[in-house]
């Protein structure tokens, strides 16, 4: 006697197979969605460390345009950018001393040959994203390795 199954049952996994599949796609797509977000808060990220170390670089150069003469023309820390030690009343060039938006720590300072402080530079050894499309006085970032490589310094 030959018994015969009938079709539903040569159809047995199939739902199953289905599922997985469809839990594999979305897994695929979540993946892709939070690699796009990480990568659009990198980019934001260095769109506020060029910001910041630009608003640095600019209070460098008007702290060594307003050198009174026989002063050093750079400052001997970043703090004389909130109040100028050169002067008895309050010249600021800075608000507050701004974080590194990549580390979220203070920048690093570049040192000046004759003493002081000419930039700051972030600490990041993170590859950049950013490769092309800076300002003529930062073509150099377009070079660079690690966001350590970014200086934004004043040289007159």
């Amino acid at each position: 006697m030959v018994t015969s199954f009938p079709s539903f049952a040569r159809q047995r996994g199939v739902a199953y197979f289905w599922a997985l599949l469809m839990v594999l796609v979305i897994t695929l797509g979540l993946g892709k969605l939070l690699e796009d977000a990480a990568r659009s808060n990198q980019r934001a990220r260095e769109a506020e460390l060029l910001y910041t170390g630009n608003l640095y670089r600019d209070a460098i150069r008007q702290y060594w345009q307003s050198t009174p003469v026989g002063a050093r023309p750079y400052p001997e820390k970043l703090d004389d950018l909130l109040r100028d030690p050169r002067y008895p009343v309050i010249r600021r060039y800075l608000r507050r001393l701004y974080p590194d938006p990549i580390t979220g720590q203070t920048f690093a300072p570049i040192p000046a040959p004759g003493g002081g402080v000419m930039g700051v530079r972030s600490t990041s050894l993170r590859k950049p994203v950013k490769v092309a499309g800076f300002k003529t006085n930062q073509i150099a970032f377009s070079a660079a390795q690690s966001y350590q490589q970014w200086e934004f310094s004043y040289a007159p």
